[in-house]
């Protein structure tokens, strides 16, 4: 009987140890975790000043999309990015950031080229389309950039609603 009790207690003092435990090991790994994200925002602030600038910072961050020293490969990069609404202004910029030229296109949802051009290595423009002026159709938009001759390259681009 009394060995029965001691296992008892034993076994009960192991599950309030363990749960204790459990909860400290939950609150290190999220100070972990915080302390991971905190960095990597350091290090997106950090790069992302020396590719567009501070000024620019406030628009990309919450943007619908964004790279940052993005490679083609093959010579080339394909993606999209969404617009959910045509009410407001929308602002991109485009950067080279390769050795060269490239080719760079945005296809409206329905297929037709938006706005397109051609930058230098080193070279960066931002547009901005208006709402009040412009045709922003709301829907799936699509990048296509495309180096000159089919040769490695690198580029940032951003587009954000100035809402």
């Amino acid at each position: 009987m009394k060995f029965t009790k001691l296992a008892a207690i034993s076994a009960l003092t192991l599950a309030l140890a363990g749960t204790s435990m459990a909860s400290a090991m939950a609150d290190e790994k999220e100070t972990i975790n915080t302390n991971i994200q905190e960095n990597e925002e350091s290090i997106i602030d950090s790069n992302h000043e020396e590719y567009f600038g501070s000024d620019s910072w406030k628009w990309v961050r919450s943007g619908m999309a964004s790279y940052i020293n993005q490679p083609l490969v093959n010579g080339e990069f394909k993606n999209s990015f969404q617009v959910g609404t045509s009410k407001y202004d929308i602002r991109y910029n485009i950067a080279n950031r390769g050795s060269n030229n490239f080719t760079w296109k945005i296809y409206t949802p329905g297929g037709s080229i938006w706005s397109s051009g051609t930058l230098k290595p080193g070279e960066s423009k931002t547009y901005t389309a208006w709402a009040d002026l412009d045709s922003i159709p709301v829907g799936e938009y699509k990048i296509s950039i495309i180096s000159s001759n089919g040769g490695p390259g690198a580029f940032d681009f951003a587009v954000r609603s100035l809402n």
